[in-house]
């Protein structure tokens, strides 16, 4: 009965052992868990290495950075068979200068400071000078319309003093004319002459 006991419990204490041997190969080594970042301070934009040991084997971490009322998610993180991770996370630019905290969270949850500077100010390149547009292309003169070609003068002709001017010849109508005309003018001084003749007469009587 007593032999029967001894080995209940020896058997109960090889079992609890094995299962305890289970627990710290599963678990890690209770209070080594560790969690590091290089470098400890950065400016804005920059990355860094977050680095965790003594963590679950093959365990999911999720890994986020907070500061005041800012939080960023890196998303997730897988421990190896040792309960190791290695990750580069890139810290955005715009997050204000200030001391934040690195997390890695599962069963538990492990911190690390990091200290954030303000990032440098990025000077804008000058834009290149931009080249002067062509000038305009004059627009060429009108061509000035010629002067009209005043008309040439009506040639005058000479009159050659050596000619002979032939007096036009009459035509018979005006011969007639010149006829009638010359009988009354005579038929006129006669009828003067008599009137005066008479009138003479008179005064002598």
């Amino acid at each position: 009965m007593r032999k029967t006991t001894l080995l209940a419990i020896a058997v109960g204490l090889a079992l609890s052992l094995a299962g305890a041997s289970v627990v710290l190969a599963h678990e890690g080594e209770e209070g080594k868990e560790t969690l590091a970042v290089e470098p400890s301070t950065l400016e804005a934009g920059g990355t860094v290495v977050l680095a965790g040991s003594g963590l679950e084997p093959d365990s999911d971490r999720v890994l986020v950075l907070a500061g005041g009322n800012l939080i960023v998610e890196f998303g997730t993180v897988k421990t190896d068979a040792d309960g190791r991770f290695e990750k580069e996370l890139t810290i955005p630019g715009h997050l204000p200068a200030g001391t934040y905290e690195l997390r890695a969270i599962g069963d538990e949850t492990l911190t690390v400071p990091l200290g954030i500077l303000e990032a440098a100010a990025v000077v804008a390149s000058p834009a290149p000078n931009t080249s002067p547009a062509p000038n305009a292309t004059p627009v060429p003169n009108a061509t000035p319309v010629p002067n009209a070609t005043p008309a040439a003068d009506a040639t005058v002709a000479p009159i050659d003093p050596t000619k002979t001017v032939v007096p036009r010849e009459r035509t018979p109508i005006e011969l007639g004319l010149i006829l009638a005309l010359t009988a009354l003018a005579a038929v006129a001084g006669g009828l003067l002459v008599w009137r005066a003749e008479r009138f003479r007469g008179g005064s002598t009587a």
